[in-house]
């Protein structure tokens, strides 16, 4: 019996998602869960308290001389000295018209609290995984979808709120609620209470019992479609003109009709189960009014007794029916949003995880060294294989070799996206690793073939992360110089503060390069790597990068260029040519065009 009973705890939904939620919770917000809870128990009474209140109104209506024939009426007016039995009910009604208007007032308050400890919530756990996905390193985002991720930051946290946190708790409420009622209407009349129970159980049973699966399958295919719908959208919008050259629209069109049509049936279905619990349980409470009436009226003869009756069972599904109500939805969401779980759970495992110490500094001022570095994806064939490499500081430095050859590879190693799988990177006499990476990074401008450009002014793309009033303008105009954007910024209509557009849709190709060593520069980085910047640009525009990145040279820059084009790196140190993840031969230009 007792293995029984343990078994029913831990397979019944609401004990199950209490253990979890509990799991996920922060320390400091338990106990603003609970009393959350008290909050609306205490809620819950006011609103019983409102609904007692009405019952000397009716008392009014069914009997007459009711001060002389209640003694609870009789105590009330002698003790507050009374002499017209018309004041007293006028006063008592007033008094129970504002005990009403201060309950809800109340209860406002109430609610108002419920909403900002669920968006509370809701941004802790949006914002731990930001923090925890930012943490994932470079190779989690090439393998998941943006549309995947975003969905789990921004949607995910606010229907685990909403969906199992706040009706968890409106559960639990709820059922207090609907024991107390019915243990006080226990003490009026026991039939009333097997009344409903009559009713109750079997309804609402029955009914979760319909519907529980089919609300957790119409969420979780809800939470699968929806980034597909992003997905849809993203390649149709920023494939504009390869959608319009292959005449592509009808195919766009036609899967973002399919996914807004299975979606829309989805809501559709939700909508109709969120609705259905009010009306099947209305429709059993009606159904037990109409059994006691025409009892009444069949076999009592006594009506004002039945009249009593009604009235008491009346106003009890008046408040029970409203607590079912939010139950059976409560239930059915909780059980409907139990998916939310497996993306929060990647919370709980960093929680456990060791904290890591990332405040560590590094000092360059001789060399980066690559001590036989090797490094796979997973269990595959090693992308490069026993690397070693000096490079000096202050020198300019060229990567080549065909694709595949492990030049974007290395490069990653070194900003400390990748992790060796064997072998180290030194720079000086301090071993790069997760503790100092941050403090390196600092020091570094990374200019790729596409410069991410914010939809935003130059001035802020330039100083990217940074708010507009905490621009240095100094920092900006230095910045703007040495990468040769001074022509630029004088071309544009607002200058520093024009708009560029999403994705630089203002600029060329090879002003959104120049942006992108500008940002290098604005930050204060002392290495500059650029990964096949100039590979799209023409020859002339080509020219004038390499120009921009020879005055850097001569300021004091260690640069490292990946490029397939030879006159790319016409000023270059030194050119290492990779092939097959291994370091071919180490190529003076002069040498390397003949």
């Amino acid at each position: 019996m007792k293995d029984l009973l343990i078994n029913m705890i831990g397979d019944n939904i609401i004990f199950t998602t209490l253990r979890k939620v509990s799991a996920l919770l922060p320390a400091e917000t338990k106990p603003k869960a609970l009393g959350m809870m008290a909050l609306l128990l205490f809620n819950s009474f006011l609103d019983i308290l409102g609904l007692a209140a009405i019952l000397p109104i009716i008392m009014i209506l069914l009997q007459d001389n009711v001060v002389a024939n209640n003694k609870a009426f009789s105590w009330l007016y002698d003790l507050l000295g009374f002499t017209s039995e018309t004041s007293f009910l006028v006063v008592l009604a007033l008094s129970v018209l504002a005990f009403i208007v201060v309950k809800n007032m109340i209860s406002l308050w109430i609610y108002k609290t419920q909403a900002a400890f669920s968006y509370n919530l809701y941004k802790y756990f949006s914002g731990r995984l930001f923090s925890i996905y930012q943490q994932k390193g470079l190779l989690f985002y090439k393998n998941n979808n943006p549309n995947y991720i975003i969905r789990n930051i921004n949607s995910v946290p606010l229907e685990f709120t909403n969906g199992i946190v706040l009706n968890t708790i409106t559960l639990i409420n709820e059922a207090v609620i609907i024991l107390v009622i019915l243990v006080t209407i226990l003490v009026y009349d026991p039939l009333v209470v097997a009344l409903l129970l009559i009713f109750i159980i079997p309804v609402f049973s029955l009914f979760y019992k319909a519907v529980k699966n089919r609300s957790l399958a119409i969420q979780t295919e809800l939470n699968e479609i929806s980034p597909k719908q992003g997905i849809n959208l993203f390649q149709s919008t920023y494939g504009y003109i390869d959608v319009k050259m292959n005449s592509s629209e009808a195919f766009f069109l036609e899967n973002h009709k399919r996914l807004l049509n299975r979606t829309s049936h989805l809501r559709i279905l939700d909508k109709v189960l969120q609705q259905a619990p009010t009306k099947v349980i209305e429709t059993g409470m009606m159904a037990a009014i109409i059994l006691v009436a025409l009892y009444g009226v069949l076999h009592v003869q006594d009506k004002s007794h039945i009249i009593g009756l009604l009235s008491v069972f009346a106003l009890a599904a008046y408040r029970i029916l409203p607590s079912i109500n939010r139950s059976m939805i409560a239930l059915i969401s909780v059980k409907g949003y139990q998916y939310t779980f497996k993306v929060l759970d990647e919370i709980k495992a960093d929680n456990k995880a060791p904290a890591v110490n990332t405040t560590g500094k590094i000092d360059f001022t001789t060399h980066i060294r690559f001590s036989n570095i090797s490094f796979s994806y997973k269990d595959e064939k090693a992308v490069l294989d026993n690397v070693s490499l000096t490079i000096k500081k202050n020198s300019t430095i060229g990567l080549i070799g065909r694709s595949g050859s492990g030049k974007s590879t290395l490069v990653n190693l070194l900003l400390g996206f990748y992790k060796p799988t064997a072998g180290e990177i030194w720079i000086d006499d301090t071993r790069l690793d997760e503790t100092n990476v941050v403090s390196w990074r600092s020091r570094i401008g990374y200019v790729q073939q596409e410069v991410y450009i914010l939809d935003a002014s130059l001035a802020e793309n330039i100083a990217f992360g940074l708010a507009k009033e905490d621009i240095d303008a100094a920092k900006l105009d230095r910045a703007i110089l040495l990468a040769s954007l001074t022509d630029v910024v004088a071309q544009l209509p607002d200058g520093l503060q024009t708009k560029i557009g999403d994705r630089g849709s203002l600029l060329s190709g090879g002003q959104r390069q120049r942006v992108g060593i500008a940002r290098a520069l604005y930050h204060g980085a002392t290495i500059l790597i650029m990964d096949e910047a100039t590979s799209a640009l023409d020859s002339a525009t080509e020219n004038e990068i390499n120009e921009a990145v020879a005055r850097l040279a001569d300021n004091d820059m260690t640069i490292i260029i990946i490029a397939h084009r030879l006159t790319t790196l016409h000023r270059c140190d030194a050119i290492v040519e990779l092939e097959s993840g291994r370091v071919k031969k180490v190529w003076a230009y002069e040498e390397l065009i003949k």
